[in-house]
C-alpha cells in the first residue's frame, strides 16, 4: 500500500477528529456562557417589572454590563477553545448561540414570573394598554383586542422575548463579531505545514 495514502488517511483522520471536538468545545461553552447571561437576562427582568424607578435605571447599566460580559466571554472563547484564531462567521455564531441559550433560561424565569409569582402583570398590562388606545383614540376591534389579550398570556409572551434576546444578540453579534474575529498568523500557517 502506498505510504503517502497512509500518511493522508491519518491527516484527514486528525483533522475531522479536531473539527469534531471543536464543535462540541463550541456548543459547551456557548451553553455554559448562556448560563451565566440567562442569570444577568433574569436579574435584569426582575428589576424591570419592580416599578420601582432607581431599580428600572440600573437595568440600563445591566445592559451595558451584558455587551461588555459577552465581549469578554467571546475573546476567551476565541483565545482558549480556538487557539487564538477565530473567523467573523464563528465569531457571530458564538455570540448568536450564547443569547439563544441565555434567552431560554431567562425565558423560565419569565414563565414562572408570569404564572405563579405576579400573574396579574400581564392583566394589569393589557388594562393599560386599553386605556391607552382609548385616550389616543386608536381604533380598536374585538379581534386585535382578542389578539392583544392572546399575546399576554404567560407562555406567549415568554415566548415573545425569546425572539427579542436572539434579536438583540444577533445585532450585539454583528458588530462584536467584527471586534472578535482574529486571523491566523501567517508564522501559525507556516509552523503547522512544516510540522
Amino acid at each position: 500500500m502506498n505510504p503517502f495514502r497512509i500518511s493522508s488517511f491519518f491527516v484527514l483522520l486528525y483533522n475531522l477528529t479536531k473539527i469534531f471536538f471543536m464543535q462540541r468545545s463550541f456548543v459547551k461553552s456557548a451553553m455554559n456562557s448562556g448560563l451565566i447571561m440567562g442569570v444577568i437576562f433574569s436579574v435584569n427582568f426582575l428589576l424591570s417589572v419592580s416599578r420601582i424607578t432607581a431599580l428600572m435605571l440600573i437595568t440600563y447599566v445591566i445592559a451595558i454590563f451584558i455587551v461588555i460580559t459577552m465581549y469578554r466571554m467571546a475573546v476567551r472563547f476565541r483565545d482558549t477553545e480556538c487557539e487564538g484564531s477565530i473567523t467573523y462567521g464563528r465569531a457571530f455564531l458564538y455570540i448568536l448561540s450564547t443569547f439563544f441559550y441565555a434567552a431560554l433560561i431567562s425565558t423560565v424565569v419569565k414563565y414562572i414570573y408570569f404564572q405563579f409569582i405576579n400573574p396579574s402583570y400581564l392583566e394589569t398590562m393589557f388594562q393599560e394598554s386599553m386605556k391607552l388606545m382609548e385616550k389616543l383614540k386608536l381604533p380598536m376591534t374585538s379581534v386585535s383586542a382578542d389578539q392583544m389579550e392572546s399575546m399576554l398570556k404567560p407562555v406567549n409572551y415568554s415566548f415573545i422575548y425569546i425572539w427579542m434576546n436572539i434579536i438583540f444578540g444577533g445585532l450585539v453579534g454583528l458588530i462584536m463579531a467584527g471586534f472578535i474575529k482574529k486571523e491566523k498568523s501567517i508564522f501559525d500557517e507556516k509552523g503547522e505545514i512544516e510540522n
